[in-house]
């Protein structure tokens, strides 16, 4: 699909390392360029281990090529290989790569062809455009995501999973790309592909956030005010959800279903009738404001009931809902095995995440494992000196 796009990645850790290796996945040639120390995740390996499988997982499928972009000779090498690639890709800050020469304006005047991704943590403008950042500081902390998984507000956050914003983000920056790329061959031109890690959070919580920004248009509007607006702030303890039928429930055997249940006067008398709650049927035009009565109620019906004996009545009664799963089981999962959510690499031991979108007519699977640090140095410098 992308053969015979080249991309040029300068970047560490997750993130942009990811969207490069979905292209890599999709057909694309992407040369990771690495200090002599290497990408961070490799020095994340076992004993034993060349690197980390995260690394593996991030970078299927590349070329590695080692240079010192402090070297005045290493910099020429990169300006050099960057005129030859379609598609540049970079996490690194702004003000090193205007110190580099490497900042979009330089090289675009260079190089109009080409498609270059930036990803900063604050965006390109504003008091933090030059501050550094991280998936835990800014993807969760700075959008408020991490305040609402508070279950009260005498609560601290809880432990946050590792790189959940990082990977959304990089397919963020891989539809960019593919948007960009399409416009590049339309017209010649290439172009700017902004990506922010603040944006992203914000926009994964698009659904709380214009709701809010409704109530805050509001403001002076029928005696709303800011306390107005932020009275009820959303929190992650689940007796709060507006829909009880929306929710997860421990059945007897110490298991958990999710419910589906989004349109609550199609889905929700159907349940209660199951759990022998019919009697509340007549009680739901009193939702959201009695929806901890409904919860409580459910709760102790769930309680009473084996997980495998609610799921096939649920199953029979047409019922949307979900097992609870563990993700350490999801690996060897029936469903994530058919749906093509893992994939095996070439030469390694273990299963890493597929790109997550499928095509019909190109199968998108990693073509290699992740190189040794340096692995195609020589190679991709020789013949890029062939041709100055």
């Amino acid at each position: 699909m992308l053969q015979g796009v080249r991309v040029v990645e300068l970047a560490t850790l997750v993130a942009v390392p990811t969207a490069a290796a979905v292209l890599a996945d999709l057909g694309a040639e992407v040369i990771k360029i690495e200090s002599k120390d290497g990408d961070a995740l490799r020095r994340q390996a076992q004993p034993g281990e060349e690197h980390s499988p995260l690394f593996t997982n991030c970078n299927r499928g590349k070329k590695s090529v080692v240079l010192n972009v402090r070297d005045t000779e290493d910099l020429k090498l990169l300006h050099a290989l960057i005129d030859t690639a379609d598609i540049f890709m970079t996490s690194e800050r702004a003000p090193e790569l205007r110190g580099l020469g490497l900042d979009f304006d330089t090289v675009h005047r260079r190089h109009k062809r080409l498609v270059y991704a930036h990803l900063t943590p604050w965006g390109q403008s504003g008091p933090r455009s030059d501050r550094r950042g991280d998936d835990v500081g800014v993807w969760w902390a700075a959008t408020g995501l991490m305040d609402m998984l508070r279950t009260s507000d005498a609560a601290g956050p809880p432990r946050l999973l590792p790189g959940m914003g990082d990977l959304v983000t990089s397919q963020q920056i891989v539809a960019g790309i593919s948007l960009a790329l399409v416009y590049q061959q339309r017209t010649g031109e290439g172009q700017l592909v902004d990506a922010c890690s603040l944006r992203s959070g914000l926009f994964v919580n698009g659904c709380l956030l214009t709701m809010q920004a409704r109530a805050e248009a509001k403001l002076g509007v029928q005696g709303w005010t800011l306390e107005t607006s932020r009275k009820n702030p959303m929190r992650a303890d689940r007796t709060g959800t507006f829909n009880p039928c929306v929710n997860n429930y421990r059945t007897v055997d110490n298991k958990f279903v999710m419910l589906m249940g989004l349109e609550l006067p199609r889905h929700m008398p159907t349940v209660l009738k199951i759990l022998g709650l019919e009697h509340l049927i007549p009680d739901m035009k009193g939702l959201p404001g009695n929806r901890k009565m409904f919860i409580a109620e459910m709760d102790k019906a769930f309680a009473k009931v084996k997980f495998d004996d609610i799921c096939a009545t649920f199953d029979r009664e047409g019922v949307w809902y979900t097992p609870v799963k563990k993700y350490e089981d999801m690996v060897e999962d029936v469903q994530a095995g058919a749906c093509g959510a893992f994939v095996n690499v070439p030469g390694v031991d273990h299963k890493v995440l597929a790109t997550p979108i499928k095509f019909s007519e190109f199968s998108a699977v990693p073509r290699a494992p992740a190189p040794s640090l340096g692995q195609q140095t020589s190679q991709v410098l020789e013949a890029l000196q062939s041709k100055l």
